[in-house]
């Protein structure tokens, strides 16, 4: 039963990402730390601090959306190798 939850927790996570693609967590990575640059530079440390610490997390979301769901070229990519190996080993004892 905690089996079915996890996979239903994960296709919900997957959807939520696909909403927000990839470019627009890394937007917000590069965004982040100009504001934190900014802060900085207007003398509010600590808030600078707090948003400097904002980059990892959007790029942690970038990152699993892509380990979780990865395209469907490279799902083709890989199919055609998949199929291209075995056939020349075949190939290979004639």
């Amino acid at each position: 039963m905690q089996s079915n939850d996890v996979t239903e927790t994960t296709a919900t996570y997957l959807k939520l990402m696909e909403v927000v693609p990839t470019q627009a967590y890394l937007g917000a990575a590069l965004g982040s730390i100009a504001v934190s640059a900014l802060l900085r530079l207007f003398g509010k440390k600590d808030a600078a601090v707090f948003v400097g610490q904002w980059p990892p997390t959007f790029i942690l979301f970038a990152l699993a959306y892509k380990i979780l769901q990865p395209s469907d070229e490279d799902a083709l990519q890989d199919g055609h190798e998949a199929i291209e190996h075995p056939s020349n080993l075949v190939g290979a004892g004639r």
